[in-house]
């Protein structure tokens, strides 16, 4: 693809994905000291599944209260730089991480992990700022389809490295699985370090840009900002309500396979492979059927999509008997499974579809004078979302309500994204 030979694009793909892998190595590596390493995070008695929603907020929290006031300054510097700084920080920021790493401190893994929230907060505005100011408008949804579609597969990798090698044993003399997380998040800081500083010119569209430093009272003016912006709001909030169901299915699936259907962190990893290859099935799709267009037909038929299939995982997600975690043999031999793994790679690929073109719509519709501060306010929907759903499963989990009932959540909520979404498809069509 002609993209991966533009100095506008491979620098920025290479540091994005390497950040992706680390993001979520990091996380799910203290999520799983937590689950299977019988690690306490600040308490022993929070229930299990409260204690991976709270790991979850340690990253959304500080990104929410920050991305308002990085979206400013990327519309004041030139958005290049601030690319660099950002890059230059997350290596002294795995220098922490690789501490707690190394002593297996929780708390050390948990300050970490806020730092690499706040500065997520500063690159997502920036970087969706600066694809509509380097690309052409015909290239944004191939950009956003590979760039999101790899970020999936970052995801995935760096839960895998996450999950599987932070639990084991010391091998290679004393290099234990946490130390050699450790020194994978250092070189892919490294990295993106690198790749950052090739990064081309990005020159800032308003420098005379007065930045507000109270993150309250920036939150409500680029609110009110996006409200003015209507075309660009509606496509951004269907984004913050994908990360919404996303953050439940990554927040959920951990304790639904070791304590509800039990079983043990390979049929774990299988699971997250499979719903991960589907969301990149549908974002490389959308590259062939959107052709370039904005393509509501792809976002009403991808929600649309996930609401059944997600449907379907509520209606079929029992507890299981076993008193022993099975393993992968057990999975495949299930009566159950099959159903189980079609609901969630066609809930995937559907989720996929769904959020590609949103992405390049709020993109190509957003003025570059105020393109960041348009963005960073997705961000704060995006992470309102997030954080919402984050506090409502810490709160389901001290509940006796059934397990998958966020599963139902995401079915409810999806069904007047739905109707508004075909909607708008049939009325678009009609006109056209």
């Amino acid at each position: 693809m002609s993209l991966f030979f533009q100095r506008k694009f491979l620098p920025l793909f290479v540091l994005f994905q390497a950040g992706t892998i680390n993001d979520n190595m990091l996380k799910n590596a203290l999520i799983a000291l937590v689950t299977y390493g019988g690690m306490i995070l600040f308490s022993d008695s929070m229930p299990r599944d409260g204690l991976v929603a709270t790991a979850a907020l340690l990253f959304t929290l500080p990104f929410l209260i920050l991305c308002t006031i990085a979206g400013q300054i990327a519309d004041k510097v030139d958005r290049s730089t601030v690319l660099k700084w950002v890059k230059r920080a997350e290596v002294l920021i795995m220098i922490i991480a690789a501490l707690g790493f190394y002593l297996e401190s929780t708390y050390i893994l948990a300050f970490s992990l806020f730092l690499m929230g706040a500065q997520s907060a500063f690159f997502s505005p920036t970087k969706n700022a600066v694809l509509p100011q380097w690309l052409e408008e015909k290239d944004l949804i191939k950009a956003n389809g590979v760039l999101s579609g790899f970020q999936f597969f970052s995801i995935l990798l760096g839960m895998i490295i996450g999950i599987k090698i932070v639990l084991m044993g010391p091998s290679l003399g004393s290099l234990s699985g946490p130390r050699m997380v450790a020194c994978i998040l250092l070189m892919l800081g490294l990295v993106g370090w690198y790749a950052a500083e090739k990064l081309p010119e990005a020159p800032a569209p308003d420098p005379l840009l007065k930045i507000n430093y109270n993150p309250i009272t920036s939150i409500i003016s680029v609110l009110k900002t996006s409200f003015q912006h209507a075309p660009v709001l509606r496509p951004m909030l269907g984004i913050a309500w994908f990360y919404g169901f996303s953050n439940i299915l990554i927040l959920v699936l951990p304790v639904l396979v070791a304590d509800i259907l039990k079983y043990d962190a390979s049929v774990l990893i299988y699971v997250l492979v499979a719903s991960t290859v589907g969301i990149l099935i549908g974002s490389l799709l959308c590259l062939i059927l959107a052709k370039g267009k904005e393509a509501r037909g792809l976002v009403a038929f991808g929600i649309v999509g996930v609401m059944l299939f997600t449907l379907d995982l509520y209606l079929n997600t029992d507890a299981s008997n076993r008193t022993t975690l099975g393993n992968m043999d057990a999975f495949i031999a299930d009566a159950g499974t099959l159903r189980f793994m079609i609901a969630i790679i066609g809930s995937s690929v559907c989720a996929g579809m769904y959020v590609v073109p949103l992405q390049a719509m709020a993109q190509r519709r957003s003025p570059n004078k105020v393109r960041a501060r348009l963005m960073s306010a997705g961000s704060v929907l995006l992470n309102a979302s997030v954080n919402i759903i984050t506090f409502g499963l810490i709160g389901l989990s001290f509940t006796a309500m059934k397990p998958a009932t966020p599963f139902l959540a995401i079915v409810i909520i999806s069904a007047p994204v739905s109707l508004y979404a075909v909607y708008k498809f049939f009325k678009t069509y009609k006109e056209e």
